[in-house]
Formats: structure tokens, sequence, C-alpha cells
């Protein structure tokens, strides 16, 4: 049997000077939905790590977990011209 992706979720972290830091979790079930996901314009949520379960050609289950890190969310390329 061919490897499987059974599901995915992208986990975002939230800042709040009262609560502190916390975590929440959205299923996707597309590319496209992660796409989205990602790319929320104006959200105060950061990407942390996207997770992708399934299975490998053996049905042994597998995880891929790809973490992010942030150093400013208010940081635009435009405000730092010529570097990337």
């Amino acid at each position: 049997m061919a490897a499987s992706v059974k599901r995915g979720y992208v986990v975002f972290r939230l800042w709040d000077e009262k609560q502190g830091l916390s975590e929440a979790t959205w299923n996707f079930h597309s590319l496209d939905e992660l796409y989205g996901l990602c790319l929320q314009s104006g959200s105060a949520l950061l990407v942390d790590r996207i997770v992708i379960e399934g299975s490998d050609d053996e049905e042994t289950p597998k995880s891929l977990t790809l973490i992010f890190q942030s150093i400013s969310a208010g940081m635009h390329l435009q405000d730092y011209p010529g570097q990337l």
C-alpha cells in the first residue's frame, strides 16, 4: 500500500497580557485549506507548527511536524529594504 495522509492540523499561538501564551488548533483537509489558515490577514494568531499524520508504505503510523519561529508579528519586508 502507498503512503497516505490521515489528517493534518495547524497549531497557532496567541499572546494575551492577561491570559499569557495560549494555543489553538485547527484541522485542515487540503493544501488550499492549509494555505488559507496560514495566511489569515490581520489575525493575532501566529503559526507555531503544522502537523501531518498518516502512514508509510507498510501502514506504520507516521507524523511529520513543521515548526516555525516568529521574531515579530509586526515586521514587514518593506520596513527592511534589501534584506530578506
